[in-house]
């Protein structure tokens, strides 16, 4: 199972990944009874060449709103990887760190997240989470020197209720995204998994001049792009990973223009990229 941020360089194409919600009926996330959230704030600290989160060592599960502070100088994101079994942070980062294509251990679930937060900035998620092991988790990003964060997280018995109402959501599913009500500036976002494969979103903004067609043949290579990339780089965003049939109300920061909205998560028993399998997207924001 091989995470990385989705991030088009000049250079190449890296992926990233967020990873997000698991493990509760659909009924409990998007049409249960009201149940006051949980709140986890989480706070992404820097010293030197590591970094850390300072984050509590066990939250109420169900209904959880999670708010990540990044006062590092550098990007970070918040992933919330739930165990089946007494699995350590070393075998967590193992697992999401190997080879590309590689199946997702039988043992590791998505749980809710927030996507990569620039140093400085603070992004909020809302999830319901189960009972049971988790942990925190930061990919990492070799490019910029951070390295890779697991620190546990034991989730306490709740009561799951409805997700925050949102006016814009983007769907998932194999292998096709359906987005609605999407608009220049903050988004607060219901984004579904009605699939069965693990899916995200990341946005890049087409640059002006460029296609999508462009954008296309560009996720379509086998090689890195040549001459300068067909969107802006430093306005990439995305969501977390959600598990098939679930869902979270998370954030996403849009200027106005094209849009191509991709997906780099592989199915669970291993294989390419969705991307691969035409999941990319057009979007128009206005």
């Amino acid at each position: 199972m091989h995470l990385t941020r989705g991030v088009l360089t000049a250079g190449a194409i890296c992926a990233s990944l967020a990873l997000a919600a698991c493990g509760d009926d659909k009924k409990d996330e998007e049409g249960g009874d009201a149940a006051k959230p949980a709140a986890l704030t989480v706070t992404a600290t820097e010293k030197g060449k590591s970094a850390d989160f300072d984050a509590p060592e066990t939250v109420k599960g169900g209904t959880v709103a999670l708010t990540f502070q990044n006062n590092g100088k550098k990007s970070h994101e918040l992933q919330i990887i739930s165990v089946d079994g007494d699995q350590t942070g070393a075998e967590v980062l193992k697992a999401i760190a190997s080879e590309e294509g590689a199946p997702v251990p039988p043992w590791l679930h998505t749980a809710g997240g927030v996507g990569t937060t620039a140093g400085g900035k603070t992004g909020q998620a809302t999830v319901n989470l189960e009972a049971g092991t988790h942990y925190l988790v930061d990919t990492g990003d070799e490019e910029e020197g951070v390295e890779s964060i697991a620190v546990k997280l034991d989730v306490t018995e709740g009561e799951a209720g409805a997700l925050p109402p949102t006016t814009a959501s983007i769907a998932m599913s194999e292998y096709a995204f359906a987005p609605s009500g999407l608009k220049a500036g903050k988004n607060t976002i219901l984004l579904k998994n009605t699939g069965k494969e693990p899916h995200h979103t990341i946005a890049f903004p087409i640059a002006p001049g460029k296609t999508f067609a462009e954008v296309k043949k560009v996720f379509a290579s086998d090689g890195p792009p040549t001459g300068p990339p067909p969107v802006i780089e430093d306005k990439i965003t995305g969501t977390s990973v959600l598990d098939g049939g679930l869902s979270q109300v998370t954030e996403l920061d849009l200027i106005p223009g094209k849009y191509a909205l991709v997906c780099f998560i592989s199915d669970r028993k291993g294989g390419p990229p969705h991307v691969a399998k035409g999941m990319i997207t057009e979007a128009d924001i206005k």
